[in-house]
């Protein structure tokens, strides 16, 4: 597992599979770079797919702020040392957050983004904000009995909470799994950090390809979210999952990889278009 120590201390763990143009796996809250086993499988035969833990989930030690922006940074930092320039930045959740960070903070680094179950306000409805409030209070109860402990309860929650009703086993154990392994403290942090990130009102200053995907019955970033997003950024594509509720990549990873396999072939042009490209501009 290869490990990079930030400027500030901070230990990051990460992953690079393949090769090709570089597509950067963003995790969600209570995540980790595992997440998108299912996407890295399908695109490391054409992508450099890079993914990371942001501090205090997977492999990366607790340390610093737990906040949008610093998360942000974190990987900006990552990807400098790992020599990429500009990327695509797919975002699940809390890592769509980052991503539209990076496209409003770091353009230069963007070209393009795919906004998985995500928000650019996650309290800009009423449900969405009495959940995060809720979430807090009670993680901070955890937190105070037990740092490491409640593991059992957290992925009975994301399992339900965080799949279609009508989800098999299958898409409800992972969610189970990858989301409970996360500590009490820096699922607290991040979240009570998260819930007051708001990009709505800059969504026009993004200027890239934009692919946002929402699953039917996501009740944590619904479809009010990504239309909003549709909406504020300009060009962007929307795409709706039929049968997936806030894990779109478990609960059909298929469409969503489908979808991400057209919109990164819009981006990415395969070489030979790439070459033909190259050859227009060359004047005669």
């Amino acid at each position: 597992m290869p490990m990079i120590e930030l400027a500030d201390g901070a230990k990051i763990a990460y992953d690079v599979t393949g090769d090709g143009p570089p597509l950067v796996f963003l995790h969600c809250w209570t995540g980790d770079r595992t997440f998108y086993f299912q996407q890295v499988m399908h695109f490391s035969d054409r992508y450099r797919c890079i993914t990371l833990d942001f501090p205090g989930h997977g492999d990366s030690p607790a340390q610093g702020e737990y906040s949008v922006e610093r998360f942000g940074e974190i990987t900006i930092e990552l990807l400098e040392e790992l020599g990429v320039d500009e990327a695509v930045f797919a975002g699940h959740s809390l890592g769509g957050m980052v991503a539209l960070h990076l496209a409003l903070d770091y353009p230069e680094m963007v070209k393009g983004l795919v906004l998985l179950d995500t928000t650019s306000h996650l309290s800009g409805f009423f449900f969405q904000r009495w959940f995060a409030v809720t979430a807090v209070l009670l993680g901070a109860v955890g937190y105070g009995l037990r740092n490491n402990g409640w593991t059992r309860t957290k992925g009975f929650v994301a399992a339900v909470a965080a799949c279609h009703p009508l989800a098999g086993p299958g898409p409800r154990f992972i969610s189970a799994r990858e989301c409970s392994r996360v500590q009490n403290y820096a699922m607290v942090k991040t979240l009570n950090s998260v819930r007051n990130f708001n990009a709505t009102d800059r969504l026009p200053e993004i200027d890239v390809p934009a692919l946002i995907v929402v699953g039917d019955a996501d009740l944590l970033a619904d479809i009010r979210h990504a239309r909003l997003m549709h909406k504020g950024i300009k060009d962007s594509i929307l795409k709706l999952v039929r049968g997936a509720g806030h894990m779109a990549l478990f609960e059909r990873p298929e469409v969503v990889n489908e979808a991400m396999d057209e919109f990164l072939s819009g981006v990415y042009p395969p070489a030979k278009k790439r070459r033909a490209a190259s050859k227009k501009k060359v004047p005669a």
